[in-house]
């Protein structure tokens, strides 16, 4: 199974659960936007939380994905927008960026800054060629990820930005790949 095709799924299944609660939500009068905007909010508290308040970490940034992948059930369930679909992808990046700076002012470690400088690059080529360079996000990983870090606080840490160092690797690579082969 590819990446894309994981992705799917993974989108399939939440539809499919989560209708119900769209469904409730639609007769609200929310729109994706607006669980977008919320979940954006709650991932800049789960943030600020972060290495300060594992409880209150732990609490925002599951808010924080659950009504992610509910503005996306939201919007299938009405009419998705170019507007939406860049927000969305835009804030969830955004979060994945202020929790790996939250990192590199945890561990003071240099490399951190290496992984944030190729996580920029790779999302200002998804994002300036309308989503159609392939990139892998890492948000959701990121977020689990850092549940964890009261376990083994330094190496869950160094290991998140590794591992999202790798990530991120692989999808500049592809989308090298996916730049020489529509060249030529």
């Amino acid at each position: 199974m590819t990446f894309q095709q994981f992705m799917n799924f993974s989108r399939e299944v939440r539809s499919h659960y989560l209708k119900p609660i769209g469904q409730f939500l639609l007769k609200l009068k929310l729109k994706a936007n607006h669980l977008t905007t919320l979940s954006f909010f709650l991932g800049l508290i789960a943030a600020y939380y972060l290495f300060q308040n594992n409880l209150l970490f732990t609490i925002f940034i599951l808010l924080h994905l659950v009504i992610d992948g509910l503005d996306g059930v939201l919007a299938r369930l009405t009419q998705p927008t170019t507007f939406g679909k860049y927000f969305d992808h835009v804030s969830d990046q955004f979060i994945v960026f202020l929790l790996l700076l939250q990192v590199y002012f945890y561990l003071n470690d240099y490399y951190v800054i290496i992984v944030l400088f190729m996580t920029l690059v790779t999302y200002i080529v998804h994002f300036a060629t309308k989503m159609k360079y392939p990139v892998i996000y890492v948000r959701t990983g990121t977020s689990i990820a850092l549940l964890f870090f009261p376990l083994w606080p330094q190496f869950i840490a160094q290991g998140t930005y590794l591992v999202i160092g790798a990530f991120i690797l692989y999808s500049l690579i592809q989308q090298l790949r996916y730049f020489l082969n529509t060249r030529i």
